[in-house]
């Protein structure tokens, strides 16, 4: 069985660049005119037992949560298994009156840089404990949010994303794993850098490496992946431009994939975008076949569950108890 899907992260990607030029950014925004915090009840503060299962509400194609910050808030952060660290926007900071903790190194896609940064006494998310952090201050525009949670809070922990419910639970790891469900592939993953890389997964038969990244709209593969596929002829890449958190701008060319696979399961005609981003190099991926996997991937799955600590990823196949060799065609060309 096949259904068909979109891939609206790289779509929007690709209708900005075709875009006129943008007029000149606004100042920054005051502190007082940011969007209310959720409504405080049962279902949206973290910390209750009715918080282990928190909705979701989607920023293109990415996911946010309710968070408290020093007991206030909650405040929507994008969940970003892709992220070394847990960043907050300036304007948010602002408006908490956030100390500063001088400047740190921030790994985005486009590079490494300097940023300034500010202490946080304690993080809530969901029913787990609080976090005492420092976090990386960068603007919302270039978020896409208020703020985005990094593995840095997400370690040892095991996030669940429910495509189908737009809910996701952060929860403590699995103590035993267990066998894989009906219509589930689970993936053992190896850890880099607290990033879980899969090494069961494949493009148009060529295979790679896979990070699971919640944090971005559109899958991103390397160069090296890219030149094998074009030598091979199965690729035929066109450019795009992409801007990451920080600002920086990488030029990246995008192709159709005819077959993309994770352990048993198989996506076909998949866009994916390609350039040499610092990430990989950071992974140590940058000579090898590697692949972002971003969310426009996963809405091809009931539910993803990604067990950092057991270092197991977990995919729902469409439909749940559909029988091996599903596939799913992400289309771009089809609304």
């Amino acid at each position: 069985m096949a259904v068909s899907t979109t891939v609206a992260g790289l779509l929007a990607l690709l209708q900005a660049a075709s875009a006129p030029p943008a007029t000149p950014a606004a100042p920054p925004p005051d502190p007082a005119a940011l969007p209310s915090p959720l409504p405080v009840d049962s279902s949206t503060v973290p910390g209750t037992p009715a918080s282990t299962a928190v909705k979701l509400r989607e920023v293109d194609t990415r996911m946010t949560v309710p968070v408290l910050i020093n007991g206030k808030g909650p405040f929507r952060f994008i969940v970003d298994s892709g992220a070394t660290r847990t960043v907050i926007s300036s304007a948010l900071a602002t408006q908490l009156g956030l100390p500063s903790a001088g400047t740190v190194p921030l790994h985005s896609v486009g590079g490494e840089s300097e940023v300034p940064a500010v202490h946080i006494d304690s993080l809530y998310v969901g029913a787990l404990p609080a976090k005492e952090i420092v976090a990386p201050v960068l603007d919302e525009a270039n978020l896409g949010g208020l703020g985005i949670l990094g593995i840095d809070t997400l370690q040892n922990k095991k996030v669940v994303i429910d495509l189908v419910h737009r809910a996701m639970s952060v929860e403590p790891a699995d103590k035993y794993t267990s066998p894989a469900a009906d219509g589930e592939i689970v993936v053992t993953a190896r850890s880099r850098f607290g990033q879980l890389v899969l090494a069961d997964a494949d493009a148009a038969g060529q295979k790679i490496y896979a990070i699971v990244d919640t944090g971005s709209m559109v899958t991103l593969g390397n160069l090296t992946l890219r030149d094998k596929l074009v030598r091979r002829k199965r690729a035929a890449p066109q450019t795009l431009s992409i801007t990451d958190v920080t600002g920086l701008k990488i030029i990246a060319s995008y192709a159709p994939i005819s077959d993309l696979r994770l352990g048993d399961f198989h996506m076909q005609n998949v866009v994916i975008a390609f350039d040499d981003a610092h990430a990989f190099d950071r992974f140590g991926l940058s000579k090898k076949p590697a692949m972002l996997l971003g969310m426009d991937i996963m809405q091809g799955f009931d539910r993803v569950s990604i067990d950092f600590a057991r270092r197991k990823v977990r995919l729902l196949k469409r439909g749940g108890s559909e029988s091996s060799g599903y596939s799913v065609i992400v289309n771009p060309l089809k609304q």
